[in-house]
């Protein structure tokens, strides 16, 4: 039986957090819940739709407070949750997925001054957002508040 050789492959090192995404991944990111949030307009929207929204939304929430001091973006934040919210207790009631004008248009501020934040801040800013909040949610999946 051949010996095995000691060469092992050094692992591509991950990209620095400090570079941003390429353009694509940007764009990816900011595209997708909005073409989403128009699927509520259509009648398309689904489970799926709502939840794209929901943490693109929730994202921006999180981004707000920990990486810009503005009360104007923090409230705009919280009434898309208010909104999106809305969307959802109206499916429970209906069974039927969509926004009025007003939910509609405040989730689509909300989705502009995220793809703003998003924009305005390096991966590692992001990063720390989103583990954020997922701890939130963790806390919120086991009963903490």
């Amino acid at each position: 039986m051949r010996k095995r050789s000691k060469y092992r492959p050094k692992p591509v090192p991950a990209l620095p957090k400090i570079f941003r995404h390429n353009k694509e991944s940007d764009i990816a990111l900011q595209l997708v819940p909005h073409q989403e949030l128009e699927k509520f307009k259509t009648g398309e929207a689904d489970p799926v739709t709502w939840n794209t929204v929901c943490f693109r939304l929730n994202w921006g929430y999180v981004m707000s407070g920990d990486h810009f001091d503005s009360v104007e973006a923090r409230e705009l934040m919280e009434q898309s949750l208010k909104a999106i919210r809305s969307v959802k207790d109206r499916h429970d009631r209906t069974g039927k997925w969509g926004t009025t004008g007003e939910e509609f248009n405040i989730i689509g501020q909300a989705l502009n001054l995220t793809d703003d934040m998003q924009m305005n801040t390096t991966r590692r800013q992001q990063e720390d957002s989103l583990n954020t909040l997922l701890r939130l949610n963790e806390l919120r999946n086991r009963g903490a508040f």
